[in-house]
């Protein structure tokens, strides 16, 4: 797990060696972030093989594979979800400030498998 919870630790993780397509990914958005004025508000989290559920409650809070609203598990209620060769993208927004939590999840053997599931599951929607 990669836990960037605000700018200083994003502009961190990136002068470390990453994957070259997890590196573009969060650069990226920390470009989209600068440009709509959002760096300050952006959390960024990376789920890796090993990741397990509580570790991401940690970081961000809650859990991906329950909904906010609601209490049920594998109830998806991201408000964006996309595909990206090798990783899926969720973003959770929080309030009017535009503060959002970004979680990349990687699509390899060794991840969540409900976490995959429910993302899988979401583009099929």
């Amino acid at each position: 797990m990669i836990d960037m919870p605000d700018l200083d630790a994003i502009l961190a993780v990136l002068r470390t060696p990453l994957q070259p397509d997890l590196r573009d990914l969060i650069a990226s958005r920390l470009q989209d972030a600068f440009a709509c004025q959002l760096a300050d508000l952006t959390h960024i989290l990376v789920v890796q093989p090993g990741d397990k559920e509580a570790q991401i409650i940690d970081a961000i809070g809650f859990s991906p594979l329950v909904s906010r609203m609601d209490g049920n598990r594998l109830q998806p209620d991201w408000d964006y979800l996309e595909q990206h060769p090798g990783w899926w993208e969720l973003i959770y927004t929080v309030g009017d400030s535009g503060f959002a939590f970004l979680v990349f999840v990687e699509c390899v053997d060794g991840v969540l498998p409900e976490l995959l599931a429910l993302c899988d599951a979401g583009m099929n929607r």
